[in-house]
């Protein structure tokens, strides 16, 4: 199941236009630094919910008062640690595009599927983050972007394949494509708990019967 319930879900408006405030100085980016790990340690073991900013300065030893200056809620702090989660996941999708040994789009599809869904099993607090979220409309925006970048690279390298898959741009078909792929994967992790092997057939599938139309040039 999700790791929030609707009750344990920030009031609306608490968190909706507060963002982390950029520390200027290298000492307070060391605390920042120590705060982002601990939450990170504690939510392997944690749900979202049971952390809190009184928590996370004890455990790293920042001062409260400071961690409240670049943090002013632990739902701020969860959309910093989900947008690092999220950059690591674009950077694997990236690695793999690059690298990719798949000899048409169907297999990229799948390779790629099959690599972000045992990313999200290893990571327990990726899952927590991404699949479990976004717990504010900051972290929503930042999830957006990445999932925008996601599918550019996807688009990339289907455009490098021999035979290509070339997909429209607008309305952005590869970014689309992520979506849907995201959206099973997510309501997998909010079912079970981990990305099953069906779940991962299933956005395997959906991914594939949405882009087919586009191989053969009749959407």
């Amino acid at each position: 199941m999700s790791d929030l319930t609707s009750s344990q879900m920030p009031k609306p408006g608490e968190v909706e236009h507060k963002t982390a405030r950029k520390p200027l100085q290298a000492r307070s980016q060391k605390r920042v630094d120590a705060a982002l790990e601990t939450a990170e340690r504690m939510l392997a073991t944690l749900d979202p919910e049971e952390i809190s900013i009184p928590d996370v300065a004890k455990e790293s030893g920042v001062p409260r008062a400071s961690l409240y200056q670049f943090f002013p809620n632990k739902y701020v702090l969860l959309a910093q640690l989900a947008e690092q989660q999220l950059s690591q996941v674009a950077a694997a999708v990236s690695v793999i595009s690059a690298n990719s040994s798949s000899r048409n789009w169907k297999e990229l599809v799948c390779e790629l599927i099959q690599a972000v869904s045992a990313h999200y099993n290893r990571s327990p607090v990726a899952s927590k983050l991404i699949l479990g979220g976004p717990f504010s409309r900051t972290a929503y925006l930042a999830q957006t972007v990445t999932i925008e970048h996601i599918g550019r690279e996807v688009r990339a390298a289907m455009e490098k394949l021999a035979p290509s898959l070339k997909l429209p741009s607008e309305p952005d078909i590869a970014t689309l494509a992520v979506e849907v792929t995201f959206a099973c994967l997510k309501h997998g992790y909010y079912r079970e708990g981990v990305i099953s092997q069906p779940i991962q057939e299933q956005a395997i599938q959906v991914a594939l019967a949405y882009l087919a139309a586009w191989e053969t040039g009749c959407a």
